[in-house]
């Protein structure tokens, strides 16, 4: 579980430091402060071996698509949009101190040549004068203090192919990580194999407890094969199974929350703009059932909101003996700088009760 966050150069940080962060975590503030960015800084953190783990960023926004060229491409992830600067990620995890640097590295030759291809069944041809073709490269490199582990570069290569990732140590594992965006709608053919996993070890039930918070008649689910896809089903008591997407944005969200954070046992789920498609008088119920699946299948989420309708029922939905694994942290801009302020649960409760601007 990440513990504590530092983020320098990516986006509109120059520095942003965040000293605690809790299983649940909220993370609210005006509009264009970087709530989503924080989201964004951790999912590159640990999809770092993805050669699109820049590509989704534009995806998530809404953007369908980008130049191939360092500028269009990778300048927008650093801070000024200067590619001369260096992006640092520093997490804690399970109190162990991680760090990913990103430099940008417009030299960078890959070890092959690029081969001219024949006509279909004749073998590509290399000249023998031909020469590497200068790539350019986002150099990657993460570190940690465990020694046996050491250190890990990467290379997120763009050339005349298009994007790779090459890799000089395979050995440090990473943490599961999902991305839920406010934008883009979840992949239906995801869903299902995550409901698919969870189903054939008995755990459907459980799925179903959930949604149940939204919709009461929902008597089970399941994958139906609908051509080259498949989607998932529920029975609400009609004469046919419906797809879930039929009953609504709110059941819909709920299941692409649960099933993110029950397939993803000892990582995180990242949740943009959480209140989203449920309707505010089922919130409580909604956070009180994150917080408890978080805790069931030990995952960590993070999720961020403007609305205080969604604060307030963060709240009152995440107490009692789970108001320990809460905080809520606030992201403002002073004076030209972001800065976050935290509030655990017995601060944020009296923030609420006295009228405190806290969103």
């Amino acid at each position: 579980m990440i513990t504590r966050l530092i983020i320098d150069g990516f986006k509109g940080f120059e520095r942003l430091e965040i000293p605690k962060l809790s299983r649940v975590t909220l993370l609210g503030g005006r509009n264009n402060v970087g709530k989503t960015s924080i989201l964004e800084a951790l999912f590159m953190f640990f999809d770092r071996l993805n050669p699109q783990m820049i590509l989704r960023q534009f995806a998530s926004r809404g953007i369908g698509t980008v130049s191939l060229d360092p500028e269009s491409m990778w300048a927008p992830v650093f801070y000024d949009y200067n590619l001369k600067k260096s992006i640092t990620i520093s997490v804690a995890v399970n109190n162990r101190e991680e760090k990913m640097t990103v430099r940008f590295n417009p030299q960078y030759v890959p070890a092959s040549i690029q081969a001219n291809v024949r006509g279909q069944g004749m073998p590509a041809q290399v000249r023998t004068d031909q020469k590497p073709e200068p790539s350019y490269a986002l150099d990657i490199v993460y570190e940690h203090k465990n020694k046996k582990a050491g250190k890990q570069t990467a290379h997120l290569v763009m050339g005349v192919g298009g994007l790779g990732i090459h890799v000089d140590n395979l050995e440090i594992k990473l943490l599961p990580v999902t991305f839920l965006s406010a934008r883009m709608p979840a992949n239906p053919q995801e869903e299902a194999q995550r409901f698919g996993h969870l189903d054939i070890h008995g755990k459907q039930e459980e799925i179903v407890k959930f949604l149940r918070i939204i919709e009461p008649d929902l008597k089970s689910l399941s994958s139906v094969a609908m051509g080259d896809i498949s989607l998932i089903h529920g029975d609400i008591g009609l004469s046919r199974k419906i797809p879930v997407a039929y009953m609504g944005d709110g059941v819909s969200r709920l299941l692409s929350i649960i099933l993110a954070i029950a397939t993803s046992k000892g990582g995180i789920v990242l949740i943009d703009e959480c209140e989203n498609g449920i309707y505010y008088s089922v919130m409580p119920k909604i956070w009180e059932a994150i917080a408890k699946a978080a805790r069931r299948y030990d995952c960590q989420v993070i999720g961020t909101t403007h609305s205080y309708e969604c604060l307030e029922a963060a709240h009152d939905g995440i107490s009692g003996e789970l108001s320990d694994n809460f905080s809520y942290i606030r992201i403002d801009r002073i004076d030209n700088k972001i800065m976050a302020k935290c509030f655990d649960y017995e601060m944020l409760k009296v923030a609420i009760e006295t009228g405190m601007e806290v969103r």
